[in-house]
């Protein structure tokens, strides 16, 4: 290709592994994973916090990859590399899939591999993220399955960290958009209260989609709009928001607004007082 080996050498190119060059430092981990494979073993995936990554999970920051992390399956040798955790699993019929290009364990073999990592509430983050992705808006399927899901934890056994996975699994649940949502519901169950519609599409008379509620209790006629800094970063956004709400309210609802910056426990409290009120109309 025309490049001398002292070109290899000078400074010229990154090299983010032995054997590897590259024009610019990878500045995703996306491009560090690409990187990666030209050093890596025919029969090696990536795995745990990179697959994590990859699949795109809300990860806390502090779980947040910084080296590359691969899975080989027995008998096959744990890669030795400067920058690349190795595993070896045994194999239980893990699925794994090609994501551009890059081989990755299944989402539902990724969110086990974090139950040592993660908090019970980050997992149920986790998994409401693997099981819904972005289908309730887009109607793209999600990552993986309910029943993919209960599988991967029936074959995760009694290894490190299934306390915690038993316990999120539990409470996933199919329809949250975003980390916040999902915290919310949490908030809305542990206060007592019912837990709310997920994503509730309200529709008109003729069946067409009006608007869809973050989190909804459609008996009681009670909203939760969670609203993100993305809803504050134009004045159309922000114009949106206001004409939903009038739009809500004038169909019956009464909508609560949530932020960032709202106690969770004060948002439970708001929200029984709105299903109250609902049952003395």
């Amino acid at each position: 290709m025309g490049v001398t080996r002292a070109d290899l050498y000078n400074g010229r190119f990154h090299r983010p592994f032995h054997g590897v060059r590259t024009r610019t430092a990878p500045t995703e981990h996306r491009e560090l994973c690409r990187a990666a494979t030209l050093a890596l073993p025919p029969g090696a995936v990536f795995s745990h916090r990179s697959a994590a990554a990859l699949h795109g999970f809300p990860l806390p920051f502090r779980a947040q990859p910084q080296s590359v992390e691969v899975a080989v399956f027995e008998p096959d040798r744990t890669p030795r590399a400067r920058g690349v955790i190795g595993h070896q699993l045994t194999p239980t019929g893990q699925r794994v899939v090609e994501r551009d290009g890059l081989r990755i364990l299944a989402a539902e073999e990724v969110w086990v591999q974090l139950g040592a990592l993660l908090t019970v509430e980050e997992l149920i983050i986790a998994g409401d993220y693997v099981i819904t992705g972005n289908e309730p808006y887009s109607e793209d399927p999600p990552p993986t399955t309910r029943r993919l899901l209960d599988g991967a934890l029936h074959r995760h056994g009694r290894h490190r960290g299934v306390r915690n996975l038993r316990l999120a699994a539990e409470r996933v649940r199919y329809g949250s958009l975003s980390p916040q949502e999902t915290r919310v519901r949490l908030a809305l169950e542990d206060a007592g209260l019912p837990s709310p519609e997920l994503n509730y599409r309200v529709e008109g008379s003729a069946g067409e989609a009006r608007a869809m509620i973050d989190l909804a209790y459609p008996a009681y006629r009670v909203a939760i709009e969670y609203l993100g800094d993305h809803h504050r970063a134009t004045a159309s956004a922000y114009r949106d928001d206001i004409h939903r709400r009038e739009r809500l309210v004038a169909w019956g609802w009464d909508v609560i607004f949530v932020t960032a910056a709202d106690p969770l426990p004060e948002v439970a409290s708001r929200v029984r007082t709105a299903l109250r009120r609902s049952l003395t109309k």
